[in-house]
């Protein structure tokens, strides 16, 4: 047994201080709660922030779409689509993301602590008693009534024994590829989109269609001479990269998370290491190829690296209801949906850096609004993309102009009492993951999660009495509006011909007719 130094009381104590993690504590502070937020780092947000991940991806309502609106009115929020009266996709800069909710948690009344890792829980009669944290100043226990795991990969969930999966059963365990993220200034983006345009009317007039961007083929030739080790950008949209706001596009800051490793067990600290030591030096390699050969980026400086690693999935637990990728594909409602994704699926490929993502997954027969093909061996169901065997059933892919929801069942792990989940680690097969994982349904989950803990305390019950229809009400009256169809940017996409073709990227686009 630890010496314990320090020990804290408080209602719902927050493990993880990630976008989800955050958006709990917002709820339960504003609930009245005495509320403890306690972050492994010095610095909140999670990948969005910490990992250069600042993008603002998913159905943006609630807490999610509060928190775009306040990096808006302070000028660090930067929109695709400006003259649209709503946001998709919004990038921010990172920095002010993590004084913003630094500043809502605050604002909200619950309290902070930074610099804390929590290593074990004390558990008895399947109910969580105290978590223990290493800290600076030793070994601290916090005692709660309720216990909310943000940690992203189920840390406090595994140390309290819930059942949990990692990896994907289509990849025989392998998790999704990870990405390392980093911060670029000095890209020249106009010249860049000039040659890109100038290179692509060429090959036309050469009769040839350019199959792939002038970014990628640069790469190939690059790769070819041994001066890079493998592919950073996509042959569909070549060299992703999110912008910063307030910054020139003949003279931009951008992030990227484009440095991939495959093969990926994200929970064994040696094969983290290697995949982090790859992505250090692919980056080094990049930087010297944009300088060299890209147009627009021969002054490009490499500005910063994520503190965090580029993890998309890990540990998910086994919960009252866990989110099957065929209800993400058919747009499965739920009496108890608590939050909604109206993406596609966003799997990054376990393996292959041609596929890059895996935007289909195979069911017996068409369910919902899924888009299916008509044979088993779907259009891109080739050795690369299905390296392990092609699974049973039909190619179906997610409706664009469909949602699914997410139940409040997936944040009740089995075993524990007083214990939520939020985010990327509640409960979700393999391809479903991302419907919890990117930052807005990350946010809905947490939000959900601090209305149940308030109904879970004021009314003397553990978390899995709690209706989850009463949840979702709650959600209805703070004004996500579950019972309306996603509104702004998905009304337009609705309101589309549904005329659909899968691209070389294995992902949905609307066609126009001829």
């Amino acid at each position: 047994m630890v010496n314990i130094t320090k020990t804290l009381y408080c209602d719902v104590a927050i493990i993880g201080g990630g976008t989800g993690g955050c958006a709990a504590a917002i709820e339960c502070g504003r609930k009245g709660l005495h509320t403890i937020l306690l972050e492994r780092s010095v610095t909140l947000g999670g990948l969005a922030t910490n990992g250069y991940v600042p993008q603002i991806a998913g159905g943006i309502e609630g807490l999610s779409l509060e928190f775009a609106k306040r990096l808006d009115e302070i000028g660090q929020l930067r929109s695709p689509y400006p003259d649209k009266d709503y946001y998709r996709n919004p990038s921010f800069e990172p920095e002010y993301g993590k004084l913003v909710l630094e500043d809502m948690l605050f604002e909200a009344g619950a309290r902070i602590l930074y610099d804390s890792t929590c290593i074990g829980t004390v558990v008895e009669n399947e109910k969580i008693q105290a978590a223990i944290f290493y800290t600076k100043g030793g070994y601290m226990k916090v005692v709660a009534d309720i216990f909310i795991d943000a940690t992203g990969d189920a840390d406090v969930a595994a140390l309290s024994g819930v059942p949990y999966e990692v990896g994907g059963q289509d990849f025989a365990g392998l998790n999704q590829g990870t990405s390392q993220g980093s911060r670029w200034a000095g890209a020249d983006l106009i010249k860049y989109q000039a040659a890109e345009d100038e290179y692509k009317a060429s090959e036309r007039e050469k009769g040839r269609e350019p199959l792939y961007p002038l970014i990628y083929v640069l790469e190939e030739e690059a790769i070819k001479k041994g001066e890079i080790s493998r592919h950073v950008c996509t042959k569909r949209s070549g060299f992703y990269r999110v912008r910063i706001p307030n910054t020139p596009e003949d003279n931009a800051e951008f992030v990227t998370f484009s440095f991939q490793s495959y093969f990926c067990h994200n929970t064994d600290v040696e094969d983290i290491t290697r995949q982090i030591l790859e992505q250090h030096q692919l980056i080094k390699q990049f930087h010297k190829f944009l300088r060299k050969y890209v147009p627009g980026f021969e002054n490009v400086r490499l500005v910063g690296l994520g503190s965090i690693p580029g993890v998309r999935d890990s540990r998910r637990i086994f919960g009252e209801y866990m989110l099957k990728a065929s209800d993400v594909a058919s747009g499965m409602k739920f009496k108890d949906g608590i939050a909604r994704f109206p993406e596609r699926f966003d799997a990054h490929h376990p393996t292959n850096q041609w596929w890059y993502t895996i935007r289909h997954i195979h069911i017996p027969s068409p369910i919902g609004s899924a888009v299916m093909e008509e044979s088993h061996i779907g259009q891109d169901c080739d050795a690369r993309m299905h390296p392990f065997g092609v699974p049973g059933g039909y190619p179906a892919r997610v409706n664009p102009q469909d949602y699914c929801e997410i139940p409040y069942r997936c944040l009740l792990p089995k075993k524990i009492e007083n214990l939520l989940c939020v985010g990327r680690c509640c409960s979700a097969e393999f391809h479903a993951n991302g419907a919890m994982r990117i930052i807005a349904p990350a946010m809905g989950t947490g939000q959900a999660a601090g209305i149940a803990a308030h109904m879970s305390i004021s009314k003397g019950i553990p978390p899995r009495q709690v209706d989850g229809v009463k949840v979702r009400e709650q959600l209805i009256k703070e004004g996500v509006l579950l019972d309306q169809p996603c509104d702004g940017y998905w009304k337009e996409i609705r309101e589309k011909k549904p005329n659909f073709a899968i691209d070389r990227g294995d992902e949905i686009v609307f066609v126009e007719d001829d």
